[in-house]
């Protein structure tokens, strides 16, 4: 899967989410996704093989918060030199 930060995903539940940040954490890929329609609903996810997978560990999503943040400073930082 080639997916990044600003790419538009509609996923099995019919939604359609902004990716709003991405990381590679323990050997795999991390997604944090925002509902395009509704910003209150946000996924965190990993890929795993041709799909993504919801995060449900607490514990880990608390881990994955930070480096998400720092995944979208530098996305920003890149843009702001376009």
């Amino acid at each position: 899967m080639n997916i990044n930060i600003k790419d538009i995903l509609t996923l099995d539940d019919n939604k359609t989410y902004v990716v709003a940040g991405k990381v590679f954490y323990e050997e795999k890929y991390y997604y944090y996704l925002i509902d395009k329609n509704n910003y209150q609903n946000k996924l965190c996810c990993y890929e795993d093989k041709d799909e993504l997978v919801k995060v449900k560990n607490n514990k880990l999503i608390i881990k994955l918060l930070p480096l998400f943040l720092k995944s979208i400073k530098e996305a920003l930082q890149i843009d702001n030199f376009k």
